[in-house]
């Protein structure tokens, strides 16, 4: 058991080291796939780089997103975020965790048996939910599990989605 300091520098939102063990393979094969320019969204400061690249006006062909969405505070927002740096007819290539927002899950589940409304953070709380909400066209998509990661972690989802048609103008 992990007490004391090392308790309180543990980071809980980050993937265990099997589960990035595991999808370092498929981020590779996604990523050899990459066309034009690309950008690769870092892991610990996702959102502080996409706003950055924004900023900047950058618009790339290609953004990469492996396992950002577990250190990002909404995944709406950061989905949002990965639009605004991408290009007309551009292309999302994710290899990101599946599921509900730890720990919402069991609440979730709870609610739908007694009919109550879903917490709010459980709506639309999945990665494929969050880039279909933003009118991105999810083009491939791969749901896998890792059996050597705790239960939390073992679904993540590999999925390529882009622009369907180009932005208007002005945004």
């Amino acid at each position: 058991m992990t007490t004391g300091a090392r308790a309180a520098a543990r980071d809980l939102t980050a993937p265990p080291a099997p589960l990035l063990d595991e999808v370092d393979e498929c981020c590779r094969a996604l990523a050899a796939t990459a066309v034009g320019r690309v950008f690769t969204v870092p892991a610990g400061d996702a959102e502080a780089a996409l706003r950055s690249e924004s900023r900047s006006g950058a618009r790339y062909d290609t953004v990469l997103s492996f396992m950002c969405t577990p250190h990002v505070a909404s995944l709406e927002d950061y989905v949002a975020a990965l639009e605004q740096v991408l290009a007309d007819r551009g292309w999302i290539l994710m290899v990101e965790p599946a599921g509900i927002d730890r720990g919402v899950l069991h609440r979730w589940l709870i609610t739908r048996l007694r009919r109550q409304p879903p917490p709010p953070r459980a709506r639309g709380g999945d990665v494929v939910s969050a880039v279909r909400a933003r009118g991105l066209f999810v083009t491939d998509i791969h749901r896998r599990e890792a059996r050597s990661v705790p239960p939390a972690w073992r679904q993540y989802v590999e999925l390529r989605a882009r622009h369907a048609t180009p932005r208007p103008e002005g945004s």
